[in-house]
Parts: C-alpha cells; structure tokens; sequence
C-alpha cells in the first residue's frame, strides 16, 4: 500500500477517533456536573469535615481497652470480637455472635456462642460531626439539645458516642453472661447498670493493672478513682481516630482530583436521581439518620423472639415505629456484606433490588406461617414502595458500582 495512502486512512482513523471522543466529553462532563451538584444539595461533604480529634494518648489506651476480653465482666468479649479489620469493621456474619464465641467471624458460630439478633453496624464514621443516631434502633440518639438513650435523663455524657459506648457493655448474651451476679443486676434501672459498670471496672484494675494505671495517669485521678466514664472516653478517642472518614475514589471525584468509570457515572445520576437512594442516603455519611421499614427478610428469632424484630418501636414503644430501622451509612458498603438489620442478604445487588422488587425473592413455601404474616407486615409498611422505581438488573448493577466508590482509602487516615 502507498505509504500516502496509509497515511491518510492513519489521519482519518485519527480525526475519527478525536471526533467521538469530543462528542463523548462533554456528555460525561455533563453527568459529573450533575451527580456533584446533586451530592452538595443533598448535604455531602468530604470526609475530613466530619473529623472531631481525638487524644493520641486516650486514644492508644483505648486501642487496648477495644481489643481487652477484660472489659466484658464474665463473657470473654472484646470489641473487637465483632469489629475487625478482615470485616471492615464489622464481622462479616449475619448475626453477631457474643459470649460463648470464639476467633473471628464463623469460628464465633462453630464454637457455639450466642447469637444477638441483629446485624453488627460498621464503624466508619461513628462519633464524627453530626453524627446523630447509633444502632438500629435508634436506641441512642440526639434531637438539638434533647439526648434520648436508655439512661433517660441519667444520660453519663452529652457526647453521644460516650453513651452509646456503655451500652455494649451491659447487654446479655452480647457481654455479659447472665449467672447469679448478672441476674442480681437485671433490672430495668440505671442504678443497677451503674453496679454493673463498677464491676467491670474492678475487672479491668485486677486483670489489667497496667493499662489502667495509664488511664489513672492519663487523666490525672489515683487508680481507685477510675469510673467506666473514663473507660468509656478512651474507647470514644479510638473508635474517633480508627474509624474515622477517609478519604474515596467518590470523595476525590467530588474535589475534582479523579474520575468516575461510565458504570460508576450511571450509577451515581440513578443514585440521585431515578433509584430515590439519595432521599434517605444522604449528608457527608450518605444516612439521613432516619427509620424507614424496607421488606428484608427476618432472619434467626429476633429482637423480640419468635422472628421478629420490632426495630425503633423497642425504643420508642410507638407502635407506628414497628419495624422501623435506622438507615445504615454507606461508607465501605461492599465490604460490610451481610445487609439488612437482621444479616438476611448476602448481595450487595439483591439489596438494591429489596427496596423496589421484593417479591422476587418470596418463596411462601419456605416460610412458616408466622414468616408469612410478619412479612405481609413488612410489605404493608414499606416505606420505599413510592420512593425506589423499578430498576432494571443493569441499572441495578450500576448503582452498585457507584456504591463501591465509597469505599475507604486503607492507606489513607
């Protein structure tokens, strides 16, 4: 061939390709124009605004404390029990597993622990600014100047994170193995927690003297001045410090420092547009921190027994707050894996797909009779019917490729 020749069909192929990169440019500058815009007015901000700071000092003391068996008084529980690394801060089962567990995530089942009956929440974020609702139901929460907790106006700390830390602590089956001394102190009254917290203090100054001769120095009281407060503060600058926001490929795309994929584009205009995600996910933690009933399955016996799970209303005791879950963050959500307050869904996709299309997964044949009307209730208070529209399995899939663009940064703080 000429090499002419050659060369012009080398400039047309050129000119070509250049063209239709043109009139793609700007269609894709258009989406991320879009999804930006649609991310600021919904409340996002980078992750570095949510930071509040932590003492490296407290912080390191309550490294230990997290990681500490001792600080469960008689169940051989840490936190970290169920809020590790492998899991992304959470353990990776469907239910937790509590006293009674051993190692890390199944090992916790094979080793015949006992099962608390919710999915365990990541950490990411947790205690951050504006940060205002912790566990599923809401149990530990703030309203302006209003805290609402199970400590009702004995409340140990304005910070939330503080009070949301004792709770844990004082949980059966979770913590606490319930012999003659638990059952001594199972009462409904903050006096008897208070007993209980003193206890585990005593614990920790036996069996771990010289960590809490650190604390002791740390916060400038003798050794047998400490209370949980002070435990609970050094565990509230870890929990700050480790798990604290960082940075995304989507947080880098919204600084204008990256780009987004197509699939990852697509997702985000149906994540604030057409799949309504955005109208609970929002604000720099993409959670709105309200309660909302979606149609997932009960899995394991529940809250309340018997398969059931009655959500916010344990809190509240409204009955129009029945199965009612607070709305998870969505920071490393494709590695939080299992989904749903009770742990009942293993895709991230099929997730999506509950909030607009449960029927698909309903198998009447496979649930007993009591699963069959639990579910009907579910399906009747659904609040994400008229929000979520249908969504095809690639849409689906795109929305799920926006989502894993909010995963963390590991080497990253």
């Amino acid at each position: 061939m000429n090499s002419n020749i050659k060369i012009f069909i080398f400039c047309l192929i050129f000119l070509f390709n250049f063209q239709g990169n043109l009139k793609a440019q700007p269609g894709n500058v258009y989406k991320e124009s879009i999804i930006k815009e649609r991310a600021k007015a919904s409340g996002y901000a980078l992750p570095s605004s949510t930071h509040i700071p932590a003492d490296e000092n407290m912080a390191a003391i309550g490294k230990d404390l997290f990681e500490s068996e001792n600080l469960s008084l008689n169940g051989g529980v840490a936190c970290v029990s169920c809020h590790f690394d492998k899991a992304a801060s959470g353990d990776g089962l469907p239910n937790a597993i509590g006293i009674g567990g051993d190692g890390e995530g199944i090992s916790r089942y094979k080793a015949g622990g006992k099962v608390v009956p919710r999915n365990t929440l990541a950490l990411w974020g947790v205690g951050g600014k504006g940060f205002s609702t912790f566990f599923w139901d809401g149990r530990v929460s703030s309203s302006g100047n209003t805290i609402t907790s199970q400590f009702g106006k004995d409340v140990p700390s304005e910070d939330l994170l503080i009070t949301a830390v004792h709770l844990p602590v004082v949980e059966i089956r979770e913590t606490l193995q319930e012999d003659y001394v638990v059952k001594s102190f199972k009462k409904e009254t903050t006096s008897a927690a208070d007993e209980i917290y003193k206890r585990v203090v005593e614990n920790l100054i036996v069996k771990e003297p010289v960590l809490m001769k650190k604390l002791a120095k740390e916060i400038g009281v003798s050794f047998e001045e400490i209370e949980f407060i002070n435990v609970a503060t050094a565990l509230a600058h870890f929990i700050r410090s480790e798990f604290k926001l960082r940075p995304s490929k989507f947080s880098k795309f919204f600084e204008g420092k990256s780009s987004l994929d197509e699939d990852e584009l697509n997702g985000g205009l149906l994540f604030y547009g057409k799949g309504g995600c955005v109208s609970c996910h929002s604000g720099p933690y993409f959670s709105d921190f309200n309660f909302y009933t979606v149609p997932f399955p009960q899995l394991g016996f529940g809250k309340n027994g018997f398969g059931i799970d009655y959500g916010l209303y344990n809190s509240t005791f409204n009955p129009e707050d029945q199965y009612k879950f607070r709305t998870p963050s969505l920071h490393n959500v494709s590695k939080t894996a299992p989904y749903s307050h009770s742990g009942a869904v293993m895709s991230l996709d099929e997730t999506i797909q509950y909030h607009f299309d449960p029927l698909q997964f309903f198998d009447a044949k496979k649930m007993t009779p009591l699963q069959r009307h639990q579910y009907n209730k579910y399906l009747a208070k659904s609040d994400t019917n008229e929000v979520v529209q249908y969504l095809n399995d690639k849409e689906v899939s795109q929305i799920a490729s926006f989502l894993k663009t909010l995963d963390l940064d590991e080497n990253e703080k």
